[in-house]
């Protein structure tokens, strides 16, 4: 059989070809709306785009006016968010707002469906009339998202104009669109608010740190030195019971005097006020100088230090940095092992970074301690076995010191067989 050319006079044939040219449109101003909606514009800028594509839209037939009103559920009240196409100053100022179940917006607020009107003067629906209004319809579609209204939108036609027949279905999907992306948008906007909230309250709380800590300072070194002097009896023998209480006072103010340096090098960290020197440099002597000093304090627990270095390109870091995060480090793996234990800090190179570790005999740490550790203000169930105390605050500036440095920290760890910690630093 031959094939026959179709008969572009055909109704058959044109009704198909205008079918197609309806659903083609259809998905252009569809898929134009939807990018406009992911477009990173404020709100209002975002819906007056959209709305200015829909009265596009010709197979609609509507004019170029329309708006977009919010739902305020609380209040049961609708507010005139935005409009295109030119509105008088009563329609603005007495649409401003629309209580639930007031005219035609307001009644599509209530049932949650779509309303077609064919004259505003003819319907009895349109309770709102203005001076020099004109003869017009509505197209009145509630913006839904979740089943929860958010607004309205309102597009004005002729009157009784020939409805388009998929005109509800568009324009539904439409307002769903719309309706999603204001609430993704308000949600973006909270959290944005919320981030900013939160960054103003820490540049506020680094400050009152940074303050308390400077104006602590001096009153902290004067109760230390004067009862380091009792302590010793540089101003005159104590007895007994005096020399264990000014002995008290010094530990207590040595440990305060701890405390608040960290917490002003947790301010400076977190206001950005730290400045880092880097140099590359072996990080091996710095290790060892950090070991041979610790061991002193080891001695006091019978604890031998042991520190195998690995062969290491020099890498760039901050001396004064990273001299304190491996002070801390060993210092932590000395506070909690056991009298007569090893430490045993090792440096190696691993793919592109160079690892510090310091290996404990302890009594290792649980999964959940393992989840607070390098947060401010932890307190762990491993404790200390000679009575040394900890600031919880340690790790945490560690953390941060390594975190500038591009590095990571980590520990490794299991009960009753002590523990590993550890950073590495990027080679380059």
């Amino acid at each position: 059989m031959k094939n026959v050319a179709p008969d572009k006079d055909d109704p058959y044939f044109k009704e198909i070809e205008q079918e197609i040219r309806r659903r083609t449109e259809e998905y252009k101003v569809l898929h134009e709306i939807a990018k406009i909606l992911h477009n990173p514009d404020g709100l209002k800028n975002m819906l007056v785009k959209a709305l200015t594509t829909l009265v596009r839209f010709q197979e609609l037939e509507v004019e170029n006016k329309a708006g977009i009103f919010l739902a305020d559920p609380e209040n049961k009240v609708l507010r005139l968010f935005c409009t295109v196409g030119e509105f008088g100053q009563e329609f603005m100022e007495k649409e401003a707002e629309i209580a639930y179940g007031a005219c035609l917006c307001g009644k599509a607020a209530i049932s949650g469906e779509i309303l077609i009107s064919n004259s505003c003067f003819t319907d009895l629906r349109h309770e709102h009339k203005f001076d020099n209004m004109t003869a017009h319809g509505h197209y009145i579609v509630p913006l839904k998202s979740e089943n929860q209204l958010i607004g309205i939108l309102f597009l004005y036609t002729d009157e009784s104009p020939p409805w388009y027949v998929r005109s509800q279905e568009i324009l539904l999907s439409i307002g769903g669109l719309i309706a999603d992306a204001i609430v993704s948008r308000r949600r973006e906007e909270e959290i944005q608010h919320k981030n900013t909230q939160l960054s103003e309250l820490n540049e506020l709380k680094n400050k009152f740190l940074g303050i308390a800590s400077h104006d602590l300072r001096n009153p902290l070194y004067m109760i230390k030195t004067f009862s380091e002097a009792l302590k010793d009896g540089t101003v005159g023998e104590l007895n007994d019971k005096q020399k264990e209480i000014s002995g008290k006072i010094f530990n207590a103010s040595n440990f305060m005097q701890g405390l608040l340096e960290n917490l002003l090098d947790i301010s400076k960290i977190e206001s950005g006020k730290i400045d880092l020197t880097k140099e590359t440099q072996d990080i091996n002597p710095t290790a060892k100088q950090q070991v041979e000093l610790s061991q002193l304090v080891a001695d006091k627990k019978n604890i031998q230090l042991h520190f195998d270095p690995g062969d290491l390109p020099a890498i760039p870091y901050d001396t004064s940095a990273i001299t304190q995060v491996m002070g801390n480090f060993i210092g932590n793996a000395v506070k909690f092992s056991p009298p007569d234990s090893k430490v045993l800090v090792t440096t190696e190179k691993l793919d592109s970074t160079v690892r510090f570790s310091v290996h404990d005999e302890g009594p290792g740490l649980s999964a959940e301690d393992q989840q607070l550790l390098f947060k401010e203000f932890q307190t762990l169930t491993a404790r200390p076995t000679g009575g040394e105390k900890s600031t919880g605050l340690g790790l945490a500036i560690c953390k941060k010191l390594i975190h500038l440095h591009d590095g990571q920290v980590g520990v490794t760890s299991k009960l009753g067989e002590g523990s590993t910690f550890y950073f590495s630093l990027p080679m380059g």
